[in-house]
């Protein structure tokens, strides 16, 4: 079991997700993309995370908003259960410990260029977005059919 034993986070953020993720929907960007649902005990404005056990999930994501929506203070952190590992991160954005997970990189790296989407900056300088299509191309994640954008 994944478990949180802290989460101090360094900056206020209005909006506060834990997603547990099973698919991506390349077709949106943010929260959208990345198919699951959040963890009900998470939310904005909250300044720590203690004692979280998590559900199971093939994939997990910590996502902050900056409260000013000044994008390079949001807080991104994917992850992975991995029993016998231990996430230890001291950062300008959380200073936490999880156990029994690895973390991922967040990276534009893996990005699906030939998307429609991939062309809008709101897609490809979104974390979200960037981290969906990593998971597309390395994982059999449930994929929802990507549609034609609307600012070709």
């Amino acid at each position: 079991m994944v478990y949180i034993e802290y989460a101090e986070l360094k900056g206020v953020y209005k909006i506060l997700w834990l997603r547990y993720i099973y698919g991506v929907d390349l077709s949106q960007h943010c929260m959208k993309c990345l198919l699951g649902h959040n963890d009900k005990r998470v939310r904005g404005y909250m300044r720590a995370l203690r004692g979280l056990k998590l559900e199971e999930s093939r994939y997990y994501y910590l996502c902050g908003v900056d409260e000013y929506w000044r994008w390079e203070k949001n807080l991104h952190l994917a992850f992975i259960p991995s029993y016998g590992s231990v996430i230890e991160i001291d950062n300008e954005f959380i200073k936490c410990k999880i156990h029994n997970a690895k973390q991922l990189p967040i990276t534009p790296d893996y990005i699906d260029w030939s998307l429609p989407q991939a062309k809008n900056k709101l897609f490809h300088t979104c974390r979200n977005w960037q981290f969906a299509n990593m998971l597309a191309r390395w994982s059999s994640v449930s994929r929802a059919p990507v549609q034609k954008s609307l600012f070709d």
